[in-house]
């Protein structure tokens, strides 16, 4: 089950005669990173499971026959052409809040709306987090304990990508650690190499003056570069992906334009309360294994 379960009591009165309410600050997760990269598939009316076929690849060594000289006409023997069915079932991931009357009316700020928006991130969150957990599962990776994010290592997963026919585009969700910091991909802009670094970058033109100017690159090598901090971590190093769209697949209940979380509230006058309720259905499945590279470095000492 990939069911997260929260309730949480709000109840914090503020603001009061006399006292300026600034606008709310909200500390927001940095969310909604994978859906776009991913193979998303709502689940058809009258069911909660999704079905992601996949075919098998045909060598042409084996499954192309080069008909010889005058047999033109001759029948060969039919080719099977095999798919393997993966199946998703969608599940309910859910938080929710209560908000009292009195901490709703004692509240100089939108309590309810805010509350509101707290929790749909939550959720848009565990999103990015169950992708990133299904990174860390590829079969193929590359880097390790000791390596920091270079240049040569995403090439290096490019590389796995292209031997195995992995359809582009590619994207890269990478934690911040590994794309900035001392063991980063931002290295590669030194003048000189460091930390395992290529220093490829280090020209004042290109893709290294456009990190130069704007801190980040959103294209690298091919790569559409992306970062979360719900990428696998261990002790200090990481563990991001470069993955093909097929790599990882998504079955989940549209509510209308590929929306899947719904945002409700319900009245409970016996607790003076109401009670907001988010939830969001899907479920996030690894599709065709060998389309995806798990990227391990270091990222601290």
């Amino acid at each position: 089950m990939a069911d997260i379960t929260n309730a949480t009591d709000v109840t914090v009165a503020a603001g009061g005669l006399g006292k300026t309410v600034a606008a709310a600050i909200i500390q927001f997760n940095k969310a909604a990173v994978g859906p776009p990269l991913i193979s998303m598939n709502p689940a058809p009316s009258g069911t909660n499971t999704v079905q992601f076929p996949v075919y098998s690849k045909l060598t042409p060594s084996s499954a192309v026959t080069e008909e010889s000289t005058g047999t033109e006409g001759s029948e060969v023997d039919a080719t099977a052409i095999t798919t393997t069915a993966i199946s998703v079932e969608v599940l309910r991931n859910h938080i929710n809040a209560k908000v009292t009357d009195l901490a709703a009316h004692a509240n100089g700020d939108a309590l309810m709306v805010n509350s509101g928006r707290v929790l749909g991130n939550a959720v848009a969150t565990k999103f990015d987090y169950d992708v990133c957990l299904l990174m860390d599962g590829f079969a193929t990776a590359v880097g390790g304990a000791a390596i920091s994010t270079h240049l040569g290592l995403l090439f290096d997963a490019v590389a796995n990508l292209e031997k195995n026919d992995a359809p582009r585009p590619y994207s890269a969700i990478l934690h911040p650690l590994q794309v900035w910091g001392s063991f980063g991909l931002t290295n590669e802009i030194s003048n000189v190499a460091v930390v395992q670094s290529n220093a490829g970058l280090s020209q004042s033109q290109g893709v290294g003056e456009e990190i130069r100017r704007a801190g980040f690159a959103t294209q690298l090598g091919g790569i559409s570069i992306y970062t979360s901090p719900q990428v696998v971590s261990t002790s200090d190093q990481h563990k991001g992906g470069i993955f093909a769209q097929d790599a990882i697949g998504c079955g989940f209940l549209d509510f209308g334009g590929g929306n899947f979380i719904q945002l409700e509230s319900e009245r409970n006058a016996l607790g003076a309360q109401t009670n907001i309720v988010c939830n969001a259905y899907f479920e996030i499945i690894e599709t065709v294994d060998l389309h995806g590279v798990e990227v391990h470095t270091e990222t601290s000492t």
